[in-house]
């Protein structure tokens, strides 16, 4: 036996920069996507994240924060586990 599924279906109108778009949807087109299905993406996003699914800010701040803190982390000391860790956190 067959099942027919429907979706119920809208359409959401928004107002955004004209060059927002055109970069928005070169990028998603570039990954097999278009600019509904995009959207639909982030909004499934936000609601599995009960939010926004990133963190808004500079991202090129942040990414230098995060590459500094990975070259933090290689140069690092490590231990074998977390009783040496502990012991070296309490001296």
């Amino acid at each position: 036996m067959y099942g027919v599924y429907t979706y119920l279906m809208t359409t959401l109108n928004v107002r955004i920069d004209e060059k927002v778009k055109e970069r928005a949807m070169a990028i998603l087109a570039e990954r097999g996507l278009n600019l509904s299905t995009g959207i639909n993406v982030f909004l499934r996003q936000v609601i599995e994240e009960k939010g926004l699914p990133f963190i808004p800010g500079d991202s090129a701040f942040l990414r230098k924060k995060y590459d500094r803190e990975v070259v933090f982390a290689k140069k690092g000391k490590t231990y074998k586990n977390a009783k040496s860790l502990m012991a070296a956190a309490l001296k």
